[in-house]
């Protein structure tokens, strides 16, 4: 293995372990020497890779919702509104599965945002990015005559959609055996056709 791979390794192990820690412990809370230990290396190393805390937290930040972001937006697929909103639904459910501590890390970096300016900026940064990738996948399947929604109604749907998307996952935080409650997916279907189809085109 090459020296820059191994590098890359061991930065990518200490921002998944960073991740886990956070959301278990609260980022107040956590200490560099806690994700260490998680991750089985010595306590020296993460603050080779990261100047402190701090960095490491918004580097994990980044890079987590960057992941989940394309992730989902990627596998968003199919010809018709209720195609792409099932694409979406299963898509979100798979990664809910994939990356269980994600949106526990998620919601404690925005508490955290509420007390520190650069985190704040990191999330916001993140948030926006989640917000113009969706208005990417909505103004191209409205141009190709996949969904009905007016040009200027894209920004605020796809506010909508991520806002959808961060309260669900946050519900799911804290009541998982709704995974499994297939009626509320329908449910959730149903509000996302109501986003993707303007009945005032037809």
């Amino acid at each position: 293995m090459s020296r820059s791979k191994a590098r890359e390794e061991k930065s990518r192990l200490i921002i998944n372990t960073a991740l886990k820690v956070f959301s278990e412990k609260g980022y107040d809370n956590a200490t560099i020497a806690d994700i260490a230990k998680s991750a089985k290396v010595s306590m020296g190393l993460p603050l080779y890779y990261f100047t402190n805390k701090e960095e490491l937290a918004c580097e994990a930040l980044e890079i987590s919702s960057e992941q989940i972001t394309l992730s989902i937006l990627n596998d968003i697929a199919g010809n018709s509104p209720e195609e792409i909103a099932t694409s979406f639904i299963n898509s979100f459910r798979k990664n809910m599965n994939r990356y269980p501590d994600f949106y526990p890390f998620y919601f404690e970096m925005w508490s955290a945002s509420r007390r520190n300016k650069k985190i704040k900026k990191v999330f916001k940064t993140a948030l926006d990015n989640t917000i113009n990738t969706t208005k990417s996948v909505l103004i191209n399947a409205q141009e190709k005559g996949l969904i009905t929604v007016r040009v200027e109604d894209v920004e605020s749907i796809a506010v909508s959609l991520v806002s959808k998307a961060d309260g669900l996952g946050l519900l799911l935080v804290q009541y998982p055996e709704l995974f499994e409650n297939e009626n509320m997916w329908k449910i959730d279907m149903k509000m996302w056709l109501s986003v993707l189809q303007d009945r005032t085109k037809d």
